[in-house]
C-alpha cells in the first residue's frame, strides 16, 4: 500500500489527503473539481516549501495527487491500481488489453493517418470535436463502470483513454505539411 507523510500524518491514497472532497476517504470516481481544487489550494498554502521546512515532499506530493484526480485518465489509472491492483501506467498491462481489442487500435491509427494528410484547419476541427465526443462518452461509461464495479469493462475503458488522450495531442500539435508523431 502507498504511504504518503504529510505533517507527520501518514495516509494511504491521495484521497486522504483532500478530507474536505473525500470526506469518506474512498476512490470514488465523481468528484467535484471546484470543491478539489479549492482544498488543493488551500492546502497547498499551508505546505508549499515557502511556509514550511518539511513543504517541498508535502507540496510535491499533493501536486502528484491532485493532478492524478483532477484528470480522468491518470484517476481511472490510480483507482484501478488501489482497487485490483492493476497497473495500466505500465506499457505491458495496456498492451495485453490492447491485443485483446486490434480493432481499437486500428480505429486509432486510421484517425490518425486521416489527420496526418489533412490540409485543412476545419477537417482537423472536426476530427477533433469528434475525438472529444468519444472522451466524454468513455469518461461518462467509466463513472457507471466504477458505481457497478463492473473493473474489466473500466480497464479496458481506460486504455481506450489513454489512446483518445494521446490522439488529442495529436490534434493540438496539428500542422499543415509536417509529419506528426503518434506515442502510445
Amino acid at each position: 500500500m502507498l504511504r504518503y507523510s504529510i505533517q507527520r500524518r501518514f495516509v494511504s491514497t491521495f484521497y486522504e489527503l483532500f478530507p474536505k472532497t473525500f470526506p469518506k476517504k474512498l476512490p470514488i470516481w465523481t468528484i467535484d473539481q471546484s470543491k478539489l481544487r479549492k482544498e488543493y489550494r488551500q492546502l497547498q498554502a499551508q505546505h508549499h516549501p515557502d511556509m514550511s521546512q518539511q513543504g517541498s515532499e508535502q507540496s510535491s506530493t499533493l501536486n502528484q495527487a491532485y493532478h492524478t484526480l483532477k484528470d480522468p485518465l491518470r484517476r481511472s489509472q490510480y483507482m484501478l491500481k488501489l482497487l485490483r491492483k492493476i497497473d495500466l501506467t505500465q506499457e505491458q498491462a495496456s498492451h495485453e488489453v490492447t491485443q485483446s481489442d486490434p480493432q481499437l487500435l486500428l480505429k486509432v491509427l486510421d484517425i490518425h493517418d486521416e489527420l496526418s494528410q489533412m490540409h485543412s484547419e476545419a477537417g482537423v476541427k472536426q476530427l477533433a470535436q469528434e475525438n472529444k465526443q468519444r472522451v466524454q462518452d468513455i469518461e461518462a461509461r467509466l463513472e457507471q463502470c466504477y458505481k457497478n464495479k463492473d473493473y474489466a469493462t473500466a480497464v479496458k475503458l481506460t486504455v481506450e483513454l489513454k489512446y483518445w488522450y494521446n490522439l488529442t495531442k495529436a490534434f493540438k500539435d496539428w500542422v499543415p505539411g509536417e509529419p506528426l508523431e503518434l506515442n502510445y
